[in-house]
């Protein structure tokens, strides 16, 4: 993940247009349910009605107002106009107009990874770029996959870090979040479900008691659970920054039991809530050949320990253990690079519209004898930048899994209060190698079950050397 600079945004001019915004996407809404959009799901009321099958149905507050014809930033105009002068109570403060507004613009995107935060979660990334994460200590990825015709957004560990309350209960890469402490996490609205079982039932393909039983069990879904949004902040440890009732239970607790899909079963673990430093670098003798450089996370600072470690054991033969790495700060991994490979080229940021840009490394080079590199599942985004450019640049051997295949590249924004948004600014990619999606698989493959100390063997062996 890179932090971009931060921009500073005027909220008093979001809120002239970006309220009108919001609401002429609610104009044009159908009233036909709530349909869960990141960033957050503030819950889905479940109104009562006279007929059970119709009670999930979530009523328009705009049903039947005439239509503005008006399109873009008019529309925008428009609607602020309206809500200004036209409104039957006091209007709230023109700062929480605004973040309804940028919330509602950046949802629009319907990007997991594109989403408002407020001060307190902005603060959480600042800490993160250091190394130091809170809640389970785990590197979380949501992804999305079609279901029934709908899109359904999981929140999936990319890798439990070391020292970290995950590691210690647990948690593997790859784990699907399907329930915190009982509570269900759902990706996509029950109620997209549900209206096609009304649906059916108006074709009279099934019958009153089938959708009664639906119902009950979209509503007990609804109000037994949080959005994945929410359950990615809990885990993250961002306890104030939840809505749904369910997860403000969970932020109660310091310890919850986390139900994981995990190979096609459902596991419980319990795990404790709390905070884990992750170092950036750590250098360890292997032999009187061989060093072993763990990098864990790129941290803000990993660059500069990683260029300290390579120094101290200049021109030996080089283990880089990447197993775990869920990425990080893209700058740090262009320092890294130059450390190890010199000048050239890092990887390539596919961005807006589709624009490819090089990205080099900086720094100059530190000799190193032959390289081999440790990888797994949960080496992930600019762990998998730094893989594909040792083998595209040094045709380094590459050693374990196939990796996680996360190209999604952040930039975080920061508005004059404090609070902020993420928005998804790039895919990074090898230059030659394409892994988002699909992963890099090793040259020497592995078996998951391989003992960790085993692969290391292999990496030492491959070197020409003896543990």
């Amino acid at each position: 993940m890179r932090r971009l600079p931060t921009i500073a945004i005027t909220l008093s001019l979001v809120a002239s247009f970006g309220v009108a915004y919001a609401a002429g996407q609610w104009l044009r809404t159908k009233p036909t349910g709530s349909v869960m959009r990141p960033p957050i799901n503030r819950g889905t009321q479940v109104a009562e009605a006279t007929d059970p099958r119709l009670s999930l149905a979530v009523a328009n507050p705009v049903s039947g107002a005439e239509s503005v014809p008006q399109a873009g930033f008019s529309l925008f105009e428009t609607v602020y106009g309206l809500v200004r002068t036209e409104y039957v109570d006091a209007l709230p403060d023109k700062s929480k107009m605004a973040h309804g507004a940028v919330k509602a613009l950046v949802a629009s995107l319907e990007d997991p990874n594109s989403s408002f935060v407020d001060a307190s979660q902005r603060k959480l990334l600042e800490r993160e770029s250091t190394g130091i994460l809170a809640g389970i200590g785990a590197a979380l990825s949501v992804r999305a996959r079609k279901v029934d015709g709908f899109t359904d957004y999981r929140v999936v560990v990319i890798d439990p870090l070391p020292g970290s309350p995950a590691e210690a209960a647990g948690i593997k890469s790859g784990d699907v979040v399907l329930r915190i402490d009982g509570k269900y996490v759902f990706g996509h609205s029950p109620l997209l479900a549900y209206n096609r079982v009304l649906q059916r039932w108006q074709d009279r393909d099934i019958s009153d008691e089938e959708v009664e039983k639906a119902r009950k069990s979209t509503k007990d879904r609804i109000e037994g659970g949080m959005p994945f949004k929410d359950a990615e902040l809990l885990l993250r440890g961002d306890k104030l920054g939840v809505r749904s009732e369910a997860a403000k239970q969970v932020a109660k607790k310091e310890r919850v039991r986390l139900t994981v899909e995990r190979d096609g079963k459902s596991v419980d673990v319990q795990v404790t809530f709390g905070e884990t430093k992750v170092p950036s670098a750590t250098m360890t003798p292997l032999n009187a050949s061989t060093v072993l450089l763990k990098i864990p996370y790129f941290s803000a600072s990993a660059g500069k320990d990683v260029r300290t470690a390579l120094t101290a054991a200049a021109g030996k033969k080089l283990v880089i253990d990447l197993r775990g790495n869920p990425g990080g700060d893209v700058d740090a991994g262009k320092a890294v690079a130059g450390a190890i490979l010199g000048p050239g080229i890092f990887c390539a940021e596919i961005g807006p519209r589709g624009v490819r840009k090089i990205v080099k490394t900086t720094g100059g080079v530190i000799k190193t004898g032959p390289v081999v590199v440790l990888v797994d599942r949960g080496t992930a985004s600019v762990a998998e930048a730094l893989t594909a450019c040792l083998v595209e640049r040094r045709q380094v051997t590459v050693v374990g899994q196939t990796t996680f295949g996360d190209g999604a590249l952040q930039g975080v924004y920061t508005l004059d209060d404090g609070t902020g948004f993420t928005l998804t600014v790039g895919i990074l990619t090898g230059n030659k190698t394409a892994w988002p999606g699909k992963g890099i698989t090793p040259s020497v493959l592995m078996p998951a079950t391989t003992p960790p100390a085993a692969v290391l063997n292999k990496a030492v062996l491959l070197l020409g050397g003896a543990k």
